[in-house]
């Protein structure tokens, strides 16, 4: 069996918005009000980016599964996990173009950058809500099964005749 692309490349996204949810706030603490560190604050555009490119990703993967899997699983089930995750993907980009405005010095640096922290929260939420719904489809669903169900053979072998009988 070969392994599910969207599975693989999925939990990438769900890891680094739980991640980037700790790491914000913890990058604005160390940065403060200390000029030779104000520069630092570019590395979270950048992985805000990079978030949005796996989540993309992740997007990608799985409308390929999609007629996969769409002949195991409820279409509404499978319309709400790809809905969910739209919104996904679509809210990253937010985090990222507020944390922009974070690296320029001005006077509003800081509260953007604290924004792009609460606009980091509202992304965990799109999250967890495509994460379920796919848990869903998953889980309750069966849709794996679409990816070992082709591998399995089409006609049981008849038992032999001869070993029942001994």
């Amino acid at each position: 069996m070969e392994l599910p692309l969207h599975p693989v490349i999925v939990h990438f996204p769900v890891a680094l918005t739980l991640f980037f949810l700790f790491l914000y706030p913890a990058l604005i603490l160390w940065i403060g009000q200390k000029e030779d560190r104000q520069k630092t604050w570019a590395v979270v555009p950048a992985l805000s980016l990079l978030l949005v490119l796996l989540s993309y990703g992740a997007l990608f993967t799985g409308e390929q599964d999609e007629e996969l899997v769409e002949e195991l699983v409820s279409h509404e089930a499978l319309e709400a996990h790809e809905h969910a995750a739209e919104y996904f993907f679509y809210f990253t980009w937010v985090p990222f173009l507020i944390s922009l405005a974070g690296i320029k010095p001005w006077k509003g640096r800081r509260p953007a950058r604290w924004i792009a922290v609460l606009a980091q929260v509202a992304l965990v939420f799109f999250m967890l809500d495509a994460a379920h719904k796919g848990g869903l489809l998953v889980y309750k669903e069966g849709a794996a099964r679409a990816h070992y169900a082709k591998e399995l053979p089409a006609t049981q072998p008849e038992p032999d005749s001869e070993s029942e009988d001994h």
